[in-house]
């Protein structure tokens, strides 16, 4: 074809650092009219719109038209990848080629090399690998070098645990099995890699264990783990747009190399969302977050070879929804902190099968809960240490002594946080919001104690429920009235009861359409922000909360005897599980104080 008349010749190349080299290649094969070669490192000239004219002027004349990228349908002219005669996709080069190259440079044969030599190196360092005047043995051994040097591929896996022996990962872990027995499924030729779901977004604060449990999927898996980060991508490049775009096909060009393969792409959040681009940066970021979603959808695709994307972030509602569609990062996978169960896990998981072997880890677990796996790993070095430095082996209290310290507090302040817990966990089950798991008055990071309730209503609430879980998170403090006075622990924190109440009648009015008016002000988690603006919501709010408090108190006032008996046996127990809570109450109906909640005649 070439020969004897005109061609459109489209070559794909695995990297940017291959199109030189080829288009000095192809030109010594035959000569081209017209030669276009594009990487993606212009914004305004490396586009399919771009070109087309001339290169239907010299198709029409029946001219030859060479086109080179690593990514031909993004990058060249349309006309030419549409009317192309010839498409060439060179891949990694296998063994056999490297052997060739070392024999027509060194005039030696190559001895044995490792499988797929060349898979995740670039070609300047392939060509850089293979020199004229040393021996096939120093090429090779060159090449293995350069492979161990590949700082993308993480080769610390053996000190992860498998997924079967890990703990407290809820609906991820349940996601990490399921990937695990589908993949050997795959690898066994019974199901269609098609069939995996090989893309999701891990979300939780920092410590949870995101790269944890990725590290210990690729183990399971026995494949190959890529770690980068968007903030990578920035950190190794100066800044311009072609050098980041040129990082992120380094890296998806390794994953496509040694595929199957599990690519870890962290800090997802540093993706702006478009919804909210200013106009001044606009221009820069949309031609890099587009970038990103026809990567990330030809990855999942597995156009780009069999890839495993998975990605986290510690903020999952900056995240752009597009980036969240099937054929992308998919659904969104929040990683909690872990309940006793799973820190129980942990726990044993980190002490290995000879510290505390056999011992019942239930109440130090307890004692954790509301803690990341990251701080329970700390525990136990902390124990550890505290037992190698004693010369002996560990004991249970030494673990006790790392989660919970000994209380510095007197024995009245001790008292009054036990009333204050057993306030909330008597109003918990009296209005029927919720059930116990545990109540605690150990002072753990400044917090001097704590009731954990699994609510009865966590999606559809009504007015009456909304209003009877406030009086429910208000008891406390009704507590600290009624057996004292009250003090500053309900308040501080978002997450203390004076935050989550105020948050809770905040969203009852401006979100949930609970406060008497169908209009939609904002999101729940963005209700709060209204009261430092709205006048009106405000004093709504702050109307709701001094009548609910009323009901707390008086509440609290009638089960005062329950109340006092809870609390001190609190004081001794330090800890007390659900079940024993609710004995200690004693079977009863919800109260009637329920039923007269849910409008502003109370």
């Amino acid at each position: 074809m070439l020969r004897f008349g005109g061609a459109g010749v489209v070559i794909q190349v695995p990297s940017a650092d291959w199109v030189p080299a080829m288009r000095m290649a192809a030109e010594k094969l035959t000569r081209f009219n017209h030669v276009i070669f594009r990487t993606g490192s212009s914004r305004n000239s490396d586009k399919p719109d771009q070109g087309n004219a001339e290169v239907a002027d010299f198709l029409g004349a029946s001219g030859r038209v060479l086109g080179i990228s690593q990514a031909p349908d993004l990058y060249l002219p349309s006309a030419l990848v549409s009317a192309a005669d010839v498409r060439i996709r060179i891949g990694t080069p296998s063994n056999a080629v490297i052997r060739r190259a070392i024999l027509s440079i060194t005039g030696n044969r190559a001895g044995r090399m490792p499988k797929t030599i060349a898979q995740g190196l670039s070609f300047d360092v392939l060509a850089a690998c293979l020199r004229k005047g040393t021996s096939a043995g120093a090429c090779v051994r060159r090449l293995v070098a350069a492979s161990k040097a590949n700082a993308a591929i993480d080769p610390t896996l053996a000190d992860v645990p498998l997924l079967k022996d890990i703990h407290g990962y809820g609906r991820a872990g349940e996601y990490a099995r399921t990937l695990a027995e589908d993949f050997s499924e795959w690898k066994a030729g019974r199901r269609e890699w098609k069939s995996l779901e090989r893309s999701v977004l891990f979300a939780g604060e920092p410590g949870t264990g995101k790269t944890t449990l990725v590290r210990s999927i690729a183990k399971t898996l026995n494949i190959p783990l890529i770690n980068t980060s968007v903030a990578g991508w920035f950190g190794s490049t100066n800044g311009y747009l072609n050098e980041i775009i040129k990082e992120i096909d380094r890296v998806f060009l390794a994953a496509e190399q040694i595929s199957p393969v599990l690519l870890f792409v962290d800090e997802c959040d540093a993706i702006p969302n478009r919804a909210n681009l200013g106009s001044r940066n606009r221009d820069y970021w949309m031609p890099l977050i587009n970038y990103c979603l026809t990567t990330f959808e030809a990855a999942i695709s597995g156009s780009r070879g069999k890839i495993i994307l998975i990605g986290a972030t510690n903020f999952a509602e900056l995240i752009d929804p597009a980036l969240l569609r099937p054929g992308r990062l998919g659904r969104v996978i929040t990683i909690e902190k872990p309940d006793a169960a799973g820190m129980a896990g942990i726990l044993r998981q980190h002490l290995g099968p000879d510290a505390l072997d056999g011992v019942d880890l239930t109440v130090p677990a307890t004692l954790g809960v509301g803690a990341t796996g990251a701080q329970a790993t700390a525990w136990v070095a902390g124990a550890q240490r505290r037992a190698r430095d004693a010369g002996r082996a560990m004991k249970l209290d030494d673990l006790i002594r790392q989660i919970a310290p000994p209380d510095p507090r007197s024995d009245a302040e001790i008292l009054a946080a036990s009333y204050h817990e057993a306030s909330h966990a008597v109003a918990v089950l009296g209005l029927g919001v919720g059930e116990i798991v545990s109540l605690s008055n150990v002072l753990i990071a400044g917090q001097g104690g704590l009731t954990r309730t699994k609510l009865n209503q966590a999606t559809t609430m009504t007015r009456g429920f909304v209003e009877a879980y406030v009086v429910s998170i208000l008891a406390g403090r009704a507590g600290d009235q009624v057996f004292g006075e009250v003090n500053s622990g309900s308040g501080g924190a978002y997450a203390s009861d004076l935050g989550m109440a105020t948050t809770m009648l905040a969203a009852m009015h401006c979100s949930l359409g609970l406060g008497g008016t169908l209009l939609h002000l904002a999101a729940e988690s963005e209700a709060r922000d209204f009261l430092r603006n709205d006048l009106d919501l405000r004093r709504r709010v702050e109307s709701d909360l001094t009548r609910l408090f009323k009901v707390a108190v008086a509440f609290v006032e009638a089960r005062r005897e329950t109340i006092e008996t809870l609390a001190r046996r609190l004081v001794e127990a330090r800890i007390m599980p659900g079940d024993e809570v609710r004995r200690v109450i004693g079977s009863g109906s919800p109260s009637d104080i329920r039923v007269t909640l849910g409008g502003h005649d109370v």
